[in-house]
């Protein structure tokens, strides 16, 4: 089905001449060798451009149309057109020096010799296709291959300069007077017929992918891009060992899943352009993503891509609940003049690499609708009330990064990129979970519960031990994989009399009792203590018992409520506060009482995330109230 949806999709943009028919591909070229008419070498091109990588400026090649590449496995093979400078002009990938003796010197010799070789095929495989061709280009082209001396490359003058340059190993195509030669119409014909034309050799069968009759492909091009593999691109199709063979493959390195020449390659450019397009592929953990709707529309990447991943405000809040409310009621949403309809197919991909080859992490097929709508409960779950907030919805990234240490040093400075600290096989897990509305991972709770439990609160360096992205995933964790029958709400629930939750909501108000209890008058009014003025307490009882708190409740709350007698005789100049206080103390203990049964003496890892969001809700409430008055 992979295969079959990415040949599918070939055929769409096809149709649109949105992607390169067969035959042709996109490739990074850094030179051009310049030509006159009679196809003398008059000039280097520089075809790299300048782009920031970081805070420095790096030459890159520039990217053009061009014919298909030649899958080099060994031996010397040329390609059309375009190469390297060993097929293109006979130059060996290191430059000779006066110091150069011994193996090294031996080492230069047999390369030349082997680019030597790589010119004279290239040479013979262009006269052959341009043979019939009399255009001024081909014809200079022609000249130049009948004329140049592989030999001697190295001492002609215009190439003397770029020997010291990365032209030995870059990727090289030619022009005649600056027009580049694949511009010429006639020369492109030329190569389609002779792209079309099937090999003597070529072994013919059924296609798993089509169906239809047709010269099955020895080897599929590479696939580049995929965070991880090789540069030159890596294998999602091929064998090339007998252990992997079936009776009577054993011609070919892909013959034992038989793939027409035309669907490798519709496929492999189609994903190719995927993973090129840096606005809709995404890479999370050691997986790169990609998705794709069946009619080729991107506004349907645009919005996947901005609900589940971005943070950037890209797409705004207002248009992602109107795409939320369109989807629920099964009607198509008008994003930027685009008609999105729910029932459109909808594709996501992901690809891990594995030496020379590709591995599938993930493929999810649906409609889009039904993505979005996963999506939209994954974020009802995730609601919850925040004392401030960037976005109504929590993206992928800040979700991952809630399970990073945030002390960790590849991370000081750079709190938006800690998710790509995060576990790859959580990332990868997690968005899957997300988009087939399945279980969210283990780890992902048991991440967020690790954390709550190492961090202390550190106002300087912005580190809190219970957050709002913690208490949301918290909770909808709890609401997936863990329902008891217990209603969790997006705010304080005053009513639920479960005793995990009573207890977060105790230990939140023993907290505000010991805060009262050492406020000091600095000249501005009440305020709590800070780490400067801070005199008659060292640290909180959340500091000091919090964890315990949430594990062991039934040894540590006898405990907390006699400091809590302490404390409040401390506010006995405060009478009102000090009888809202205990009213509130004696009502959550009535809440427990209610249940018949003593506070226990260990909680599982459910009931202490029902214990941080008992906290989290009622801390919430205190915040709020301030902000009132």
């Amino acid at each position: 089905m992979i295969l079959q949806s990415l040949v599918d999709y070939y055929e769409t943009l096809a149709r649109q001449g949105a992607i390169a028919k067969p035959g042709w591909g996109k490739y990074k070229i850094s030179y051009a060798v310049n030509l006159n008419q009679q196809g003398e070498v008059i000039g280097i091109l520089s075809l790299e451009k300048e782009v920031m990588r970081g805070k420095k400026k790096v030459s890159v090649p520039t990217t053009h149309m061009l014919p298909e590449g030649v899958k080099k496995a060994s031996g010397i093979r040329p390609q059309f057109l375009w190469a390297n400078a060993a097929y293109c002009l006979g130059l060996p990938k290191e430059n000779k020096t006066v110091d150069m003796t011994g193996d090294a010197a031996t080492k230069w010799e047999k390369n030349k010799k082997r680019s030597i070789a790589c010119f004279e095929t290239m040479k013979q495989y262009h006269l052959d296709i341009l043979e019939a061709v009399h255009t001024p280009s081909a014809e200079a082209l022609k000249r130049f291959f009948t004329t140049w001396n592989p030999e001697t490359a190295e001492n002609h003058p215009v190439l003397k300069p770029y020997l010291t340059t990365n032209l030995l190993t870059a990727n090289v195509m030619y022009a005649v007077e600056g027009v580049f030669v694949q511009d010429d119409e006639t020369i492109r014909n030329a190569w389609d017929a002779h792209y079309n034309q099937p090999s003597d050799d070529a072994v013919k069968g059924q296609c798993l992918v089509t169906g239809k009759i047709g010269p099955i492909a020895r080897i599929h091009p590479n696939i580049k891009g995929v965070r991880g593999a090789q540069s030159s691109g890596a294998s999602l199709v091929s064998f090339n060992a007998e252990a992997f063979e079936s009776y009577g493959h054993s011609k070919g390195q892909c013959y034992n899943a038989p793939v027409s020449e035309h669907a490798a390659f519709a496929y492999t450019t189609a994903l190719n352009q995927l993973i090129a397009d840096e606005k809709h592929c995404k890479v999370i953990g050691n997986t790169t993503v990609v998705y794709w709707a069946a009619n080729g529309e991107e506004a349907y990447q645009d919005l996947l891509h901005s609900a589940v991943f971005e943070d950037d405000d890209t797409i705004d809040d207002e248009t992602l609940d109107a795409l939320f409310s369109h989807i629920q009621k099964g009607m198509p949403f008008d994003f930027q003049g685009v008609p999105i309809h729910p029932d459109t197919p909808f594709y996501i991909l992901g690809l891990s690499p594995n030496a020379a080859r590709l591995s599938v992490r993930f493929f999810l097929q649906d409609t889009f609708g039904h993505f979005i709508d996963h999506v939209h409960k994954h974020y009802e779950r995730l609601e919850i009330v925040m004392p401030q907030q960037y976005r109504a919805y929590l993206p992928l990234g800040r979700l991952l990064g809630v399970t990073v240490n945030p002390k960790r040093k590849d991370t000081k400075g750079k709190p938006d990129k800690k998710y790509e600290k995060a576990s790859p096989l959580l990332a990868g897990a997690v968005m899957r979970s997300i988009l087939s509305d399945m279980p969210y991972p283990q780890a992902l709770y048991n991440g967020v519960m690790l954390r709550v439990k190492a961090d202390q609160d550190d106002k300087d360096k912005h580190i809190y031990k219970i957050t709002a992205e913690k208490a949301a995933i918290i909770k909808a964790c709890l609401l997936k994989n863990f329902p008891k029958g217990e209603t969790i709400t997006v705010a304080l629930n005053e009513e639920s009399t479960n005793t995990a939750y009573v207890l977060g909501r105790l230990f939140s108000v023993l907290e505000q009792i010991q805060e009262k209890a050492h406020e000091k008058d600095n000249g501005r009014g009440k305020v709590p203590d800070s780490e400067k003025n801070r005199k008659g307490i060292n640290s909180t009882i959340k500091d000091r018992f919090f964890n315990s708190a949430a594990a062991t409740p039934g040894w540590v709350f006898p405990i907390l409520l006699k400091m809590a007698n302490h404390h409040l005789r401390k506010l006995n100049d405060k009478k009102g506060l000090k009888i809202e206080l205990e009213k509130m103390v004696t009502e959550l203990e009535g809440k427990i009482e209610m249940n018949g049964q003593p506070i226990p003496a260990r909680m599982n890892l459910t009931d202490q995330g029902l214990f941080i969001l008992g906290y989290y809700h009622q801390t919430q409430k205190r915040y709020a109230k301030k902000e009132e008055k």
